[in-house]
């Protein structure tokens, strides 16, 4: 049996983490202090690294939208994590919530080795087309747009050294520039590269570190974000297909 206890503030950093996954993904799978798992629809893995304040534990947390709703009651709170063969426990000094451990090969959402994701998404620095910071402010903007224009993706436009990152709606009535004039790290003819919004949707606290890398052989780009929530090291992994000037 492993206790943990965190204070308020600790507490609250990981219900924050937690709350990233509640509209993303059904469970999440920490091993070790880590989450690294795909999203529901396949097309983003989040990597979590939880070790500062959680040490190296395991625990699966399954229906994560339902459960986080109760682990919010302690909010405020100095929490004690018992973590058993079987089961783990959230008490503060009034109250206490017990969940057995789900069968992890019925989770949806399964842990990530990462022999695995090194192998799903090789990221060559020679091969590096993009690097670049992006402020709380911009990623605010394009969450709030993009979810107001009800689309899951953004476009980033390349134009021989610079590049830019929009979106639009899909009846193309109403668009959104929310960056321009970034530098390329070589020179590129014009096409554009869909992301996924899962990315800048996320709660965050530091500026999202953004780096897009091209395939050497196929027109796909493998794309790493990195960001920080208090203590806690965020990275989040994608792939995207180049569509050159022109095509659909």
């Amino acid at each position: 049996m492993t206790n943990l206890n965190l204070n308020a503030e600790e507490y609250g950093n990981f219900l924050r983490c937690v709350t990233n996954f509640k509209e993303i993904c059904n469970d999440i799978d920490i091993r070790e202090g880590i989450i690294r798992q795909r999203s529901n629809d396949k097309t983003t893995v989040f990597e979590t690294d939880l070790t500062p304040i959680i040490t190296d534990v395991s625990m699966p947390i399954s229906d994560i939208k339902k459960k986080l709703e109760l682990l919010k009651t302690f909010t405020g709170q100095d929490v004690e994590i018992e973590i058993g063969g079987d089961y783990f426990k959230f008490s503060d000094q009034y109250s206490s919530l017990r969940f057995k451990n789900p069968t992890l090969e019925f989770m949806d959402n399964k842990f990530i080795s990462q022999n695995e994701l090194e192998s799903v998404f090789v990221m060559d620095e020679n091969e590096l087309l993009l690097d670049t910071s992006l402020s709380t402010m911009i990623t605010d903007r394009i969450r709030i747009t993009t979810q107001t224009f009800n689309t899951a993706g953004v476009q980033v436009e390349f134009d021989q050294d610079t590049a830019s990152i929009r979106a639009a709606t899909q009846a193309k009535d109403q668009f959104a520039r929310f960056v321009s004039g970034l530098t390329t790290n070589s020179t590129i003819d014009k096409c554009a590269a869909n992301l996924s919004t899962l990315p800048f949707c996320i709660e965050h606290d530091t500026d999202i570190e953004f780096k897009m890398f091209k395939h050497p052989t196929q027109d796909i780009t493998m794309n790493m974000f990195a960001t920080t929530l208090g203590d806690i090291i965020i990275t989040i992994y994608g792939r995207s297909t180049i569509v050159k000037d022109g095509e659909e």
